[in-house]
């Protein structure tokens, strides 16, 4: 193994999907020193590759493998003709930090942090409503035929194999899991709220750099500004007006919302009601 491969530093992005953390991943990925991979236990190279039963060794060694490994689906190539996310003409020929997306396999995430003691997360979290809202009106993630009343809590509908999280059902269980997970690894794994990532973006980018020991520089600075700057409807796109959209409001069913309110007022989750 070379000595870069020795000195590789591990972040993982996690979340619910439609959680903002594309964009957050492309924001890692403006760094010159920063290589990232896409949820890799769901790409065609690494399928399920690992599960609660593997090693230390086995996890080191699908760090090194990914971080080698060019894919359509891992370096997202697929969005990047489509213009949905950019391309970043500065990077390092070695970068000394592989940040992995994923916002599968939450199961893993404990075992993870157990045996790879170098390893640091930063889980983003928006509001149930506002991530229940876009999961239902992505055609891309929610099935044509599936209805939304009958679909918004649990997911099933997307559930068709290992590593899969949907509905607001499982948003409290990410979310509570994530909550004990910076109690448990408090140096090794923050929550970011997406709300105050988009209200001031370069401070919270910032922060989360600082914590992983990546400069920040001119081209993560340009990629904020440009992301913010245009509007493309696609929902795979990273480029949106700045300021939070709350369609929700308006547009989620009234039960749907207030349901939600009541099961997570007065418990430790209702701080992510918080608009």
């Amino acid at each position: 193994m070379s000595d870069n491969m020795e000195k590789l530093q591990v972040a993982w992005i996690s979340g619910m999907p439609r959680s903002g953390s594309t964009w957050l991943s492309q924001i890692f990925a403006s760094s010159p020193v920063v290589r990232l991979k896409f949820c890799p236990l769901f790409s065609y190279e690494f399928k399920n590759a690992l599960d609660e039963k593997s090693s230390a060794d086995d996890w080191k060694k699908l760090f090194n493998d990914v971080y080698r490994m060019k894919s359509e689906y891992l370096d997202q190539d697929y969005l990047r003709k489509k213009g949905l996310v950019p391309t970043f003409l500065e990077k390092s020929e070695n970068p000394q930090h592989l940040v992995i997306k994923s916002t599968r396999f939450h199961n893993l995430i404990p075992h993870i942090l157990r045996l790879h003691d170098q390893i640091r997360f930063i889980h983003i979290v928006r509001h149930p409503c506002a991530t229940i809202y876009s999961w239902l009106n992505n055609p891309y993630e929610f099935p044509q035929q599936a209805d939304s009343m009958s679909e918004w809590r649990t997911g099933e509908c997307r559930k068709t194999g290992p590593g899969e999280f949907w509905g607001f059902d499982d948003w409290k269980k990410v979310t509570t899991q994530a909550l004990r997970l910076t109690e448990l690894y408090p140096n090794r794994f923050r929550i970011l709220r997406y709300e105050s990532l988009v209200r001031d973006t370069k401070k919270c980018t910032k922060e989360i750099f600082e914590y992983l020991e990546i400069p920040y520089e001119k081209q993560t600075n340009d990629f904020i500004e440009l992301s913010q700057s245009k509007h493309d409807q696609n929902k795979r796109s990273v480029f949106k007006n700045q300021g939070l959209n709350k369609d929700w409001v308006t547009m989620l069913d009234p039960s749907v919302v207030s349901t939600c309110k009541a099961e997570l007022s007065g418990a430790e989750l209702e701080q992510f009601l918080e608009e």
